[in-house]
């Protein structure tokens, strides 16, 4: 050997910048582990890329390394929501993410030891610098307790709807008004007149004045228990507001008792014509359109 020769090269750069990309894959890893979403990442052929901890837990078990697209469904227990069929792999975001389709349903149901779980996932294809499709990737979130919760809404407001439903047909069948002839309404009261009641009582009146042209309305009240200041103040308004409408208010189903309470209690009864029983108010009202219409027939030309 006559000569030595030796190369030299300084490689302390490419060691910093390869720790440094550690660090940063080691970092993202800790983050992507940290999220409370499932991040579930596939290679091209379908198979097991990477799986973060919340997508190990929603899943109920680890990462099946020979599993592939087609697969999915039946190796992590995917099931269309509410059945026993296992979730269609064309409809699977994951699976339409390697087709280079971004997409998310919320109608999976995850199988696990400790039962199901209903989860959102949405997928999205992961592009190289080649414009190729590299990865798929999805996220997904457990919505079982949120879905449950939106469920329970609904069933509420649709209760409630038929509450209302129903207290607004017994609003009606409380204060029935009905036409007997033209220009005669007749409104039987039954029950307890409370504030919100005066009020129902005053608009289907009127409401019924307007829309059968009527001149007499006769306000039965011979199932009302008791009539206080507050009743006889509601049946004096709905006169007057009857009255403005040039209708005259009938009331009938005066008892001695209720007779003695509107003179004890001092009830304005100018706007009304007061009788006994029902049938005296429809003999009334009928008596009072004869006259009208002979009148009318008389004074015609």
């Amino acid at each position: 050997m006559t000569h030595f020769s030796t190369i030299l090269r300084d490689i302390s750069e490419t060691k910093r910048t390869e720790a440094t990309l550690r660090e940063s894959e080691q970092r993202l890893l800790r983050f992507l582990d940290a999220l409370p979403v499932g991040v579930f990442v596939v290679e091209p052929d379908g198979r097991p890329f990477y799986a973060n901890r919340s997508a190990m837990e929603l899943l109920g078990r680890g990462i099946i390394p020979d599993a592939t697209a087609d697969q999915l469904a039946d190796v992590y227990r995917a099931f269309v929501a509410g059945t026993d069929q296992l979730y269609p792999a064309e409809r699977m975001p994951l699976v339409r993410a390697l087709r280079g389709e971004a997409s998310s349903v919320d109608d999976m149901e995850v199988e696990r030891p400790d039962g199901r779980v209903l989860v959102e996932v949405h997928g999205a294809p992961i592009y190289d610098a080649e414009g190729r499709i590299a990865y798929g990737m999805v996220s997904f979130t457990d919505i079982t307790v949120r879905r449950r919760a939106e469920e329970a809404i609904r069933e509420r407001a649709l209760q409630q709807q038929v509450i209302e439903a129903q207290q607004a047909a017994l609003r009606e069948l409380s204060t029935p008004l009905m036409p007997i002839a033209e220009g005669v309404v007749v409104m039987p009261i039954i029950g307890s007149i409370d504030n919100r009641r005066a009020q129902q009582i005053m608009e289907t009146l009127l409401e019924g004045i307007a829309a059968y042209s009527a001149d007499i309305a006769i306000l039965d009240i011979t199932g009302v228990r008791v009539v206080d200041t507050q009743v006889a103040g509601a049946l004096v308004r709905a006169a007057q507001a009857a009255r403005m409408l040039g209708a005259r208010v009938v009331l009938s189903g005066i008892s001695a008792e209720i007779a003695q309470t509107l003179v004890h209690i001092g009830a304005e009864m100018r706007d009304m014509v007061a009788l006994r029983s029902l049938q005296q108010g429809i003999a009334y009202a009928l008596e009072q359109r004869r006259s009208l219409s002979s009148l009318i027939a008389t004074s015609s030309p």
